[in-house]
């Protein structure tokens, strides 16, 4: 009595932790079907619904699939500023629902759509889970090395991006591939690597992943018993969660254990539960390998004409999903989309050629037009600074004209001057020649002597002639100079008066010496300078 009473209160325990994990579900599912409903504008209700999409995804993905194909309905008709975000969310949630129905090649085709929306946005995050989504297609169609290719693909960006539990998701997956074309060793390690980055995060939900990959492992290396408890393990988390694809594929393993231990009565109660809710949540590809499985399990149990059936029917679901035309739907989706992300690199070059070439042209045409006007400019100051510098030049040939045609004047000038004082003098000397004879006081005539004694060419009217001399020819004494003859002061004197024309007795009266004393400094000055004779002094030193 006191154990039924026992069994009773445990069972109403159990009964009422379901009833408010459920309704704890519901209120859930409620509350987001409620936002939906009270949304005021598209924008809010796109929201709302994806919101409830990737609630229901996990749970009842048929229902996800008329919230995103309603959500894709309302963004196509939003503004195209809006669109392309929200449509590559959309699109990815889709691939994954088409996925789960077994429609593989619906599901490449809203993958590839969200892939290059997400790529025209450059985010790598959701590129790489595209790419993980792309990877999980291939695994189901048995394509193990495409599969794996993509799978590496997601590995590099998500490890670029520093998203370190994204990488150890792709290594447990990547596992599933390599186990299942038989690359052990990789896939032991894949599960590893995985496992270990969860155990650091303290992530349950993912380390009860690896685990169940795990258990698939042991499967294969034939430790069956360590494999069903771990499934075993698995199954209570998942019925928590309901999650029901998961506890539909744990059942699936869970069945296969006890298949291997030729515990086939255990096995066709696993097997069944399996099939229920694939059927329910319509997955084509598990009620496929469910059937198949229970077939087997039926045929050990010697049920021959209901595990005969079971493989038609195993044969009728698979044909709908592993069939020819489906894999060249696969493959013709990805060749198309390999050929425009070409053809597209292909416009992207040329557009690329096209514009660098515009642009060299044009930098081509500006730098000759810049060259053209830097000619006129040179050009037009050239003329310019000719004219000023014609201009300033004529202007001084003028003043030095002028300066050297008023230095002539004023050495002509003076030179008159001392013409008529040489003649004075010898007006002088002539007036002393006459009083000679008549004067009998010597002290007049010693004044008189005095007087005609006096040179014309005093100190200060040398230093006087000299200056403007140079002033009329200012390279002659230089020139001589630079020719190595040192001239005296009297010698100078001498050059001087010779280039002013002045003859041997204007010199003699003009330096108050006899024309003897003229000839006699020629004479020395040609003996000085090495002069030939009978050749004029002047026309050998300017020579």
């Amino acid at each position: 009595m006191k154990k039924s009473v026992i069994i009773v209160f445990i069972c109403s325990l159990l009964f009422t932790s379901l009833v408010f994990s459920a309704q704890e579900q519901d209120t859930t599912a409620v509350r987001l079907t409620t936002e939906v409903k009270l949304a005021q504008s598209d924008t809010a209700k796109i929201k709302a619904l994806i919101d409830l999409g990737d609630y229901q995804i996990i749970r009842d993905f048929r229902k996800a699939e008329k919230h995103f194909l309603h959500a894709l309905e309302l963004i196509k008709k939003g503004p195209e500023t809006e669109k392309q975000e929200t449509l590559a969310v959309v699109y990815g949630a889709l691939g994954i629902v088409s996925k789960r129905k077994g429609d593989y090649p619906e599901a490449v085709d809203y993958y590839l759509k969200s892939l290059n929306l997400y790529k025209e946005l450059k985010d790598d995050s959701n590129i790489a889970d595209i790419y993980h989504n792309m990877a999980m297609v291939f695994r189901d169609q048995k394509d193990y090395k495409k599969s794996i290719e993509y799978f590496k693909k997601t590995i590099v960006l998500k490890d670029s991006l520093h998203e370190e539990k994204g990488v150890a998701i792709v290594y447990n997956m990547m596992g599933v591939a390599y186990r299942q074309s038989k690359q052990m060793d990789s896939a032991y390690n894949s599960y590893q690597k995985a496992k270990a980055t969860f155990l650091r995060l303290q992530d349950q939900e993912n380390i009860y992943r690896v685990n169940s990959n795990l258990a698939a492992w042991y499967h294969t290396q034939k430790q069956y018993q360590k494999a069903i408890a771990i499934y075993k393990e698995n199954l209570e988390y998942d019925d928590k969660t309901n999650r029901r694809l998961s506890l539909q594929r744990v059942y699936y393993n869970i069945a296969g254990g006890y298949m291997q231990l030729k515990e086939y009565r255990s096995a066709l109660n696993y097997i069944d539960q399996a099939l229920t809710i694939a059927k329910e949540q319509q997955a084509k590809t598990r009620i496929s390998k469910s059937y198949l499985r229970r077939s087997f399990i039926l045929r050990k149990l010697e049920n021959y004409k209901e595990a005969l059936e079971n493989y038609r029917l195993h044969k009728k679901y698979s044909d709908s999903v592993f069939n020819i035309e489906n894999a060249k739907k696969v493959q013709a989706l990805e060749l198309k989309y390999q050929f425009n992300q070409e053809k597209l690199a292909d416009s992207l070059q040329f557009a690329k050629e096209k514009s660098e070439l515009t642009l060299i042209t044009e930098a081509e045409t500006a730098q000759k037009r810049l060259y053209f006007i830097l000619f006129l400019v040179t050009v037009i100051a050239g003329i310019v600074i000719t004219y000023l510098i014609r201009r300033i030049y004529r202007s001084r040939v003028r003043l030095a004209a002028e300066a050297l045609e008023k230095n002539k004047q004023e050495l002509t000038s003076f030179i008159k001057q001392l013409v008529a004082k040489s003649k004075e003098q010898e007006e002088l000397t002539k007036e002393l020649d006459k009083l000679k004879a008549e004067v009998v006081q010597k002290s007049s005539l010693k004044k008189l002597q005095e007087v005609a004694a006096e040179k014309i060419l005093t100190k200060d009217d040398w230093y006087n002639f000299k200056e403007k001399f140079v002033r009329a020819y200012p390279s002659f004494f230089e020139n001589i100079k630079q020719k190595g003859y040192e001239l005296t002061q009297s010698e100078e004197r001498l050059v001087a008066m010779e280039k002013l024309g002045l003859d041997t007795r204007q010199i003699a009266n003009m330096l108050a010496i006899s024309e003897d004393s003229v000839m006699m400094n020629r004479y020395r000055l040609r003996k000085k300078i090495n002069s030939p004779k009978g050749a004029p002094i002047l026309e050998y030193l300017e020579n």
